[in-house]
Parts: structure tokens; sequence; C-alpha cells
């Protein structure tokens, strides 16, 4: 190692930006490496980008047939003595699908010339190196041609750059270093007064000082390790945060998380709503509250004419339960109104169905002391109570039958509509209490949509009355896998709450309808704070990927854009995370009937 490179690893260890600032200044000429330096790609594992390919022309395997036909034109390279394959040499050698391999070609050509993106730490010290007059190459070991760094330099108005192209050249760094000969060659000055900037260590590092060049050994900072074989969406997340979306979202807040998990959920399960509803030709999307609040954020935003109408429901399985009780079955649903009451006061109690609690007097008569704590001891004293008091329960279960009448003839709602009730999941109990409800108001079809539905014996019930589909059902996923998504169900709910309080019921006041809500018993402060980051996170990532899309024609399934949730909530770590130690029961009725 020369005595220049040993002080540039000596002022690497100190201060990256001072010792890149040293090494320039030592240098007549600066050679940029091109992939993973000075351009990037929103991928994780360069290879990705093949997954890509062969989502969009249905070609399952592709990856592995582009690397065999890759490692067949090096053997053909090697038998025909050269040193470099090119674009043109790999699909020479690509068999094994029906489409044509030269649509191939040009699809891969297109696809990466898109998907390369200026790395800001390394491109605006490029064009000012340039402004101010330097010399400066970029010298790549790629199958590409010439032409195709030409291309995307010009996107950003740089030309006549000198290119040292190992498929142009028949030379390479990384073999013996014979890019870094004719770089030498080329300018006719001493191998010193050349400095070569890469992130690859012995192809940018140890083949250029061999050849007596300066070296700069480029990494990211933090720096992190290259992972391999990830699902198609958790590359493009990742890849995302380190190229279109870099610094946009602080790391390790609930922002990043919105962005990597939340994100690509919401996106997925939207789109699979937008081709489910088209299929049941849906009159109407009703997404409730709260589950349904960053979906129809987002569909408002970018998906309104792709939806049948729809809304933002403000309802719950609460709401819509009290809704279908009348003086005929009131004694039917005293359970329900029981059921997760253990730990609540009376006054409580009677505030979760949106109704006054009685006096202290009136509840003094019948032997409940003020503070009074159910619980299984006086469960039979507070049923009685519930059949007693049953008149003033009746007016609140009128009042939000009427208002829920009222609410859906303003949305335009009419007998025979097909709607489709969209939930998080996950055993339907939301679209039994609505259908119950609405059955006795209109003539009314409805299908309810799920992100997972749940191995339960309740869902396996309903499922013999209601219409429940799900992206994540017995049909596209494992039993395993469905089990494990329920099991992690706090984690997935935090990311379909939303940051107001749940509905409880309506009051109306000629054809104005108004939602009561309920804070609940564990409603945490910082909530909607909480809610609040994620959803911005969110924003982010639609806003950068729906864009991304649109530049690559990406295709990618619905269940492929939720895996890095799926792979989040299934692998538990979030639990040790204690950005969620905070986590409610977001039921504030309680999970006992759900």
């Amino acid at each position: 190692m020369d005595q220049i490179s040993e002080l540039i690893d000596k002022h690497h260890e100190v201060d990256f930006k001072a010792a890149l600032s040293f090494a320039i200044n030592n240098a007549k000429i600066i050679s940029f490496d091109f992939f993973d330096t000075l351009f990037v790609r929103p991928l994780v594992d360069p290879e990705d980008a093949f997954d890509i390919i062969g989502n969009k022309f249905d070609i399952p395997d592709f990856r592995r047939l582009r690397r065999k036909a890759q490692a067949d034109a090096f053997r053909q390279m090697v038998k025909n003595g050269n040193k470099e394959i090119t674009l043109k040499n790999i699909y020479e050698n690509f068999k094994g699908t029906s489409v044509p391999s030269t649509i191939l070609m040009q699809a891969e050509y297109d696809l990466e010339k898109v998907l390369v993106m200026p790395n800001k730490e390394l491109f605006d010290l490029f064009t000012k190196l340039i402004e101010q007059g330097k010399e400066v190459v970029i010298t790549s070991d790629m199958y590409f041609s010439n032409d195709f760094f030409k291309e995307v330099l010009l996107r950003y108005h740089i030309q006549d750059i000198p290119l040292f192209i190992s498929a142009e050249r028949n030379a390479t760094k990384r073999d013996s270093g014979e890019l870094f000969d004719l770089i030498v060659d080329s300018y006719g000055i001493a191998p010193q007064e050349i400095l070569h900037i890469g992130d690859n260590y012995m192809s940018d590092v140890q083949m250029p000082r061999q050849k007596k060049l300066a070296a700069f050994h480029y990494q990211t900072i933090p720096h992190e390790e290259k992972k391999k074989n990830l699902p198609l969406m958790n590359s493009l997340v990742e890849g995302m945060l380190r190229t279109v979306s870099v610094g946009r979202n602080p790391k390790n807040s609930l922002q990043e998380i919105g962005f990597k998990y939340q994100g690509p959920a919401i996106l997925g399960y939207l789109s699979w709503i937008i081709e489910q509803s088209k299929a049941d030709g849906i009159d109407h999307v009703l997404f409730i509250s709260r589950d349904g609040y960053i979906l129809e954020h987002v569909a408002r935003r970018y998906f309104g004419s792709s939806l049948p109408p729809f809304c933002y429901f403000l309802g719950s399985r609460i709401a819509f339960h009290l809704a279908l009780i009348d003086d005929n079955n009131y004694d039917q649903h005293i359970p329900f109104l029981m059921s997760g009451a253990d730990g609540l006061t009376l006054s409580e109690l009677f505030e979760r169905m949106g109704l006054e609690s009685p006096k202290q007097s009136i509840l003094g008569d019948l032997g409940f002391r003020p503070g009074t704590v159910i619980g299984p001891e006086i469960y039979d004293s507070v049923m009685k109570f519930l059949s007693a008091y049953r008149a003033e329960i009746l007016k609140i279960c009128r009042r939000n039958r009427r208002g829920l009448f009222i609410y859906l003839k303003n949305l335009h709602i009419a007998p025979g509509s097909k709607v489709a009730l969209v939930d998080v999941g996950w055993s339907g109990s939301t679209q039994e209490a609505f259908e119950l409800a609405v059955a006795r108001l209109m003539d009314m079809s409805v299908v309810g949509y799920y992100f997972c539905l749940a191995n339960t014996l309740e869902r396996q019930r309903r499922d013999k009355r209601q219409v429940m589909k799900a992206m994540l059902s017995s049909e596209t996923a494992s039993p395993s896998l469905m089990d494990k998504v329920y099991e992690n169900r706090q984690l997935v709910e935090l990311f379909f709450s939303a940051p107001h309080n749940t509905i409880i019921g309506y009051m109306h006041k000629g054809t104005t309808v108004t939602a009561v809500d309920y804070p609940g018993l564990t409603m945490n402060k910082d909530h909607n704070e909480m809610i609040s980051q994620l959803i911005a996170g969110v924003d982010g990532f639609v806003d950068d990927f729906i864009s991304l899309q649109k530049d690559t024609g990406l295709v990618i399934s619905p269940i492929q854009q939720a895996q890095p949730l799926i792979d989040y909530a299934t692998e538990g770590q979030w639990r040790n995370d204690s950005r969620f130690a905070v986590l409610e029961n977001f039921d504030s009725w309680g999970r006992s009937v759900n």
C-alpha cells in the first residue's frame, strides 16, 4: 500500500468526509464506481430486480433462469478467450420461457435505467468536481454498454464523462485490474495520481492499490450488510429508505415503522379491496371505523376512481349491536351488555352504552355502593338491574337504530344495494352485528372484506350465514400463518387504528346524524400521537412507492405488498420493542364475544 492510501485509511477511521476530501485533494484523476457508489437502486440486492421482471411477465422462476443464463454466458466467455460478458451474451444463453429473450433483455435494460438513481452523498460531490474542472471518470464492472451509462447520466444533464466499462473494454476491475491499467494508459500519468472510489473492497480497493492507484473504500453510513433472498416488497422497502426516501423517516421512529410495515400492508390490502370490489359488483364500500381510517385516507388520495362510491363509515360492533336490540329481543342481549364488563364500575358500564349512569341513590337502594366494581360475585345482581332498567337502555337502542337508518340514507345506500364492509379481522363479529341491525331497516346484500380471517370457532360459525372474504384466508395462506397473524393481532390492529375514540352509537336531529364516541378504559394517552406518527410514515411510503411503481411498471400482488408487515408481526420481535409496550386493548367494549 502506498503512502497516500495509508493516510486515506488513517483519516477514514476518524472522519469519513475528511478522508475523502484528503484523497481527492491529492489526486489529478478521480474514478467513481457506478453501481452502489455513484448510483444506487431502491433494492437491497441487485438481483431482486429479476423478481420485478418475473412478476411483470408472469415467469415465477425468472431469477433462476436469469442466473443460469449469466453463468452459461461466463462459461462461453472463457471458452472464447474473452474477459467480460455483455447483456446480449446473457440473453443469447437464456432459455426456458415462451417470452422472446429479446423482449426480456430490453425489459431488463429499461428497468435498470429507471431503477438507478443518484446517491446524494456522492453524486453532489461528483457534480461539484465537474464544475470545478476536475477530471472525473466512471469505472464499472458491468455487462451494460456505454450507451446505458450515457443515457442515465444524460437524465441529470451530464455528458462527455470518460467511461471505463468492462463490457465495452473487455477488461475488468475484479479479475486482474486491467481497467485501471487502461485509465493509467489513457491519461499518461503516474498511477498514484489517480484516485478510485468504490464500495467493493476487492475490486474497488485491493485491485486499484495493487496497480499503485489510490483507493477510497466507500461504505454507507451507518454501514449495513446486504441481505439476500428477501421477499421483493421487503427489499423494495429497505431499498427505498436508502434511496428515494432517504432522510425523511427518522431512524427507529414510529414514522419509520409506518413506512416499513404499515404502508405496504395498507397499500396491499387496499389493492386487494379494489380487485375484489370489482369482481363482486359492489355498489358501496364502507370503511368501518376505526379499522378503515387509514385505508379510506389512502383511497381518497390515490384511488378514488378505482373504487365504487366509498366512505369512512363511523360505526362499530357496539353501535350496530345496540341498534339491533328492541323490546322483543332485549333479554337475549343482556349477556352482550355484560360482556367484557369485569373491572368496570356500574357508571362505566352505562357510559359505554352512551347512557348516563343512574343516580347513586337508585343504585344504593339496590345494594350497589359508590365505585362498585363488576366481578363474578355480583353478575346476577347486575343482570337483574339491567333487566329492570330496560326502558332507559331501549331508548338508546331506538335512537341508534334510527340514526343508523338516516346515516345509510344520507349515503344514498338504497334497498337492494350490495355493500362491502371493510374491517381488519378476525371473526366477523362487526359484520354480524351490522347485518342484523340493517336487516330490519332495508334489504341489503353485505360482503365482509378482511385483512385476515382467523381460524376460530366463531368465524367458522359465521361462515355459514355471512359472506366473508379475506386477503389472508385459507385460500391464500397456510393455517399456521393465519394463526400467527391472529396471535399478533394487537400489532396489526394498531396499524389499522385511528386517532379518535370508538364509536358507540348515533344521535340525530332531522336528517343530521352525529356519531357518539367512547374513549374506553384502556386508551393510552399517547394513542392518537402514535397513530399520527405512523400515518406520516404511511403517507411517505405511498407517495414514494406509487411514483416508483409508475416509473418501473412494477407488478406486485396484494399479499406480496403486505409481506413486510406479515413477517414483522409473525416473527414476534415487535413484542420486545419498547415503543409498543403501551399497546392497549383496541376494543373498548371488551373482546369476549369477538
